[in-house]
């Protein structure tokens, strides 16, 4: 049976294989569901991925549509890197955020799904994400 967890990775890796028909920008409400061409920005893709997964909404508003990185901030518990999990978000910039990403594959560099900027989704490791974001970073236990 497949977890959760799995099915947020899975959902992160249709976008990453769709990605030149996934588009940034800041819409809202966030579309939810699997129709192409999709445009939405970093924290919308991350809802996405929770939504197709069957999860809990990572901005805790049950799906109304609305929510930003901040909102994942005050919804989620705080982890760390070393804890990390498939499924569970990594949030750079202080409150409220400015970037999120989910972590697809735990490990001293995790690998990351981003969805930051116009060529996204895409795979990256972590330690490349930060080389383009703000020191401050703080890791989400997404369920």
């Amino acid at each position: 049976m497949t977890s959760v967890r799995q099915k947020i990775v899975a959902a992160a890796r249709w976008g990453i294989e769709n990605e030149p028909l996934i588009h940034y920008g800041e819409i809202r409400p966030i579309p939810l569901g699997r129709i192409l061409p999709l445009r939405t920005d970093c924290s919308g893709f991350v809802t996405v991925c929770y939504f197709l997964a069957g999860a809990p909404d990572p901005n805790g508003r049950n799906y109304d549509g609305s929510g930003f990185t901040g909102t994942m901030l005050g919804a989620l518990p705080q982890s760390r890197r070393a804890d990390a999990k498939r499924g569970d978000l990594v949030v750079w910039g202080a409150y409220p955020g400015r970037h999120v990403a989910v972590v697809l594959e735990p490990g001293d560099d995790p690998l990351l799904c981003s969805h930051g900027s116009e060529r996204g989704p895409v795979a990256i490791r972590y330690s490349d994400e930060c080389a383009f974001q703000p020191p401050v970073v703080t890791w989400l236990r997404g369920l």
